[in-house]
């Protein structure tokens, strides 16, 4: 090995936890160390929660996508700003909202479109949390946390509201955790 490149080594495709890694310490002593494959992949909290937000202009009693991109517009299909991609296998642990103004009675549902400018009305919700009241600035937190919210890396996160009131404009951030 002495005589090798990093890049001429044979590669390793499924490390063990316990497999080693040199690194360097460089907010330490700037030595280089070793770390397991399991240290390295906890990123030192081990955190596996990551969070998406979005929001926009909600102007409509009906079913609307809520937007992760920018936009002022009310939409009624899931497309590349009113849904997200989904990096690695994860799960909807919950969506959290507020509005701009009183939504009245409110469902927030969560979908997983498959196909491009996909209708709302086309395809069915993985599963809807109804909110009594959605208030003018109180925050609502959705619970989704079940394997019925498994996304796979590559599939795409849609969000609806659907309030008995006009929210005009509304915020959230959906919360997923590693699978």
């Amino acid at each position: 090995m002495a005589n090798k490149k990093i890049t001429e080594l044979t590669a390793l495709t499924s490390p063990a936890s316990d497999d080693v890694l040199a690194i360097v310490d460089v907010s330490g002593t700037a030595e280089t160390k070793k770390i397991t494959v399991a240290n390295l992949t906890a990123g030192g909290g081990g955190d596996d929660h990551f969070l998406f937000n979005g929001g926009g202009f909600v102007s409509s009693t009906s079913e609307m996508a809520v937007s992760f991109g920018l936009s002022t517009t009310d939409s009624t299909v899931f497309n590349y700003i009113t849904t997200a991609l989904i990096p690695i296998a994860c799960r909807v642990v919950s969506v959290t909202t507020q509005s701009q103004s009183n939504a009245g009675s409110t469902d927030i549902s969560v979908y997983k479109p498959t196909a491009y400018n996909e209708s709302v009305s086309s395809i069915t919700a993985l599963g809807t949390v109804n909110h009594a009241a959605h208030n003018l600035g109180t925050v609502y937190t959705s619970t989704f946390d079940s394997a019925t919210y498994d996304f796979a890396a590559g599939d795409r996160l849609g969000v609806t509201i659907d309030g008995t009131t006009n929210p005009n404009g509304l915020s959230l951030t959906v919360l997923l955790k590693k699978i």
